[in-house]
């Protein structure tokens, strides 16, 4: 009697154990998810400004058509490089 109530209350233990871990990886995929898909989505549209400011200044002096332009163009890529990321990677 004494065992059974012993080998239930591991049995209850380890599962508890698992479902914690689960749900703890979890969090940590989809924060890593998120940081990952931030990064690659943030990094082509501020290259693109700082790019797009840097040629306004040496062919304008003022203006911002190729700030504009490389934004745009940054989104485009940032797009591209999330749904490749987690779209396609994945198929």
């Amino acid at each position: 009697m004494e065992n059974q109530r012993f080998s239930r209350d591991i049995e209850k233990s380890a599962r508890e154990l698992l479902s914690s871990r689960k749900e703890r990886s979890n969090f940590w995929r989809y924060a890593n998810v998120l940081g990952v898909g931030g990064w690659v989505f943030v990094i082509p549209v501020v290259g693109g400004a700082y790019l797009g400011r840097y040629l306004d200044k040496k062919m304008h002096g003022e203006g911002i058509s190729w700030t504009i332009t490389l934004i745009m163009i940054g989104i485009a890529v940032g797009i591209y490089n999330v749904w490749y990321l987690f779209v396609r990677k994945h198929q």
